[in-house]
């Protein structure tokens, strides 16, 4: 049994009420509530949380944690400098901080965090049989799978799906790390045994003021969460990479570097050959240790990611049979490069790439394999980013034959706007590039299978494994996989 008083926050300014009560558990949703619950009330970038203090103690709360001062609250109240700090502290401890006794892996940067995670869980699995795997796509506890809400969960329930995951003996683990999370003290109070930076690019200026506190919000990972003799793989394919693995060899952490092409690093590749369906490659340590590999994910980015995957799991004492294991065992990875089957010779894939050096990365990858026109199918999200908009239509139209831009998740914003903003970006050089516009999404996809024949490449870019179309009023379903694969199931049936 846990009391109040024995889950209280280092953080704590005043409390109110008997504190050696039983705590049943901890909500920080009104909407999930149960009788002799902690209902903590997090500050929202839209709503306070302490907006629904009464719905939560109509619900059976026995105390409020919060920020601010409410009256007329009938049950024991503890005051906190942060609410979101306590939160994660206070999880830990009613939860018994099982993340101290898991090996647990944890991912951040702009790009690669969900196929990473999926090769890392692919490896642990190899070396000790189950593993779980917590983000953006889904939470995957092996016992069970939990629709993603976020990339990062909040702190409360990360430390209750890695409590069920020990309980069920599951002692290894992997989680893509957010700005969003670290930002918000998500992963604060958990003990991580290897800890990693892919790179950073421009995205998420809606919520950070410029890169450097992005920059800088990612650094927290490595120098302000607990475990900080922790292995840090440092990604130095990119300059914030290489500013990244110096700042953190300059604060005495154990650092070690990753490269796809720069022998200097402490894990890079040599005799690479790519394909269109897969890469064969060798991994090489500076103490000249190489590991044959095969990957079934086509592109030298996703090279990267398998040395990442591979550094981490090596640090962390997985030996290198079950790492090549590992990356052979993982043939896809959901809304990342995912093949369309038909029968028509066009080679289609759905890719998440949502940002400019996202998107370039997968149209470079599949020029590779286009013997004929590249399509390119894609859009900006609404109250994202506004600045990456022209960005990445200049990257579409430069690495493309044709291009057609719709809608993604428009959100509060008009999508014929966000069209335009992505086509200020696209110069008038009089080519022979043919540019299409269409805010409904589902008939620009099949504006461009229809214009794609045999040889060609069609990319559908931007929303990759979602099933659903976010409105500012209302979210429909929607597939990209479904609409291609509908296409194909009618014209070749026709």
């Amino acid at each position: 049994m846990k009391t109040l008083r024995s889950i209280l926050p280092s953080n704590v300014e005043s409390t109110g009420g008997p504190l050696d009560i039983e705590i049943t558990g901890i909500a920080y949703d009104s909407r999930k509530v149960k009788k002799g619950n902690l209902f903590v009330a997090l500050p929202g970038q839209h709503i306070d949380g302490c907006t629904f203090i009464f719905d939560a103690l109509e619900r059976g709360a026995a105390a409020i944690m919060l920020e601010g001062i409410r009256k007329n609250i009938e049950v024991s109240i503890v005051k906190v400098s942060d609410a979101r700090k306590a939160l994660s502290e206070t999880a830990a401890l009613f939860y018994d901080n099982p993340t101290k006794s898991l090996k647990l892996f944890g991912i951040t940067g702009t790009k690669g965090k969900t196929t990473i995670t999926y090769l890392v869980q692919s490896i642990l699995r190899q070396a000790y049989g189950s593993a779980f795997r917590i983000g953006t796509i889904e939470y995957d506890l092996e016992i069970e799978k939990v629709a993603a809400v976020n990339t990062t969960p909040e702190s409360a329930s990360i430390q209750e799906m890695s409590q069920k995951c020990l309980y069920n003996g599951i002692k290894n683990g992997v989680i893509e790390v957010s700005s969003h999370g670290l930002k918000n003290w998500r992963v604060k109070n958990l003990n991580f045994a290897v800890a990693a930076f892919t790179n950073l690019s421009l995205e998420h200026t809606e919520f950070h003021p410029d890169m450097e506190d992005y920059f800088n919000t990612k650094k927290k990972f490595f120098t302000e969460i607990e475990s900080l003799n922790k292995p840090c793989i440092i990604g130095i394919d990119c300059d914030y990479g290489i500013r990244m693995a110096k700042e953190c060899k300059e604060a005495g952490l154990k650092t070690k570097t990753v490269s796809v092409h720069n022998h200097d690093a402490d894990y890079y590749c040599e005799n690479l050959r790519m394909s269109g369906i897969g890469s064969d490659f060798q991994i090489c340590t500076r103490n000249r240790e190489k590991n044959q590999c095969h990957l079934n994910i086509p592109g030298e980015y996703n090279v990267f990611n398998a040395l990442m995957a591979a550094a981490m799991c090596t640090e962390a004492g997985v030996n290198n049979e079950y790492i090549s294991a590992g990356i052979l065992a993982l043939k896809n990875v959901p809304g990342r490069l995912e093949t369309i089957p038909n029968s028509s010779g066009i080679n289609v894939v759905v890719d998440y790439a949502h940002s400019p050096d996202a998107l370039k990365n997968v149209l470079t990858a599949m020029k590779e394999i286009t013997k004929n026109k590249m399509i390119t199918v894609f859009g900006c999200g609404g109250n994202r980013s506004r600045e990456k908009r022209p960005i990445m239509g200049k990257v579409a139209y430069d690495y493309s034959d044709v291009v057609v831009v719709t809608s993604d998740n428009p959100r509060n914003e008009d999508p014929d706007e966000i069209i335009k903003q992505i086509l200020s970006g696209i110069s008038d050089d009089n080519t022979q590039k043919t540019v299409i516009n269409d805010a409904d999404r589902k008939v620009a996809i099949n504006t461009a299978l229809k214009l794609a024949k045999a040889g060609d490449t069609v990319v559908i870019a931007g929303k990759g494994h979602e099933t659903g179309q976010y409105f500012s009023d209302r979210t429909v379903p929607f597939d990209d996989r479904e609409i291609a694969l509908s296409f194909f199931k009618v014209t070749e049936h026709d």
